[in-house]
């Protein structure tokens, strides 16, 4: 199983969630709500998970802000719900071989 990285930056004076996927960067905003964004990156790691199954990894600060705390327990639900989804993208047989 393949893990990407996940990191906590500042973009526009606003903390974000990024995921690194491949040749993608996929933006969660942490600090404004952005319901509509974060349905757009749950559907590409859907797409992704189609083709492989994968997990997201952030590294440990011992500096960890509040953002990052928050960042480091989504990605802890966030790879549990990716192995829910590619368990049942499999059993529907929506996986790409």
């Amino acid at each position: 199983m393949e893990t990407f990285k996940a990191e906590v930056v500042e973009r526009d004076k606003e903390s974000c969630l990024i995921l690194e996927i491949k040749e993608q960067e996929l933006i969660i905003p942490l600090t404004k709500d952005e319901p509509n964004e974060i349905k757009k990156v749950f559907n590409s790691l859907v797409l992704q998970l189609k083709k492989a199954p994968f997990q997201m990894s952030i590294e440990e600060r011992e500096d960890g802000d509040i953002f990052h705390n928050i960042a480091k327990e989504y990605i802890s639900q966030l790879n549990t719900e990716l192995d829910i989804i590619r368990k049942e993208l499999e059993a529907h047989s929506l996986v790409e071989e």
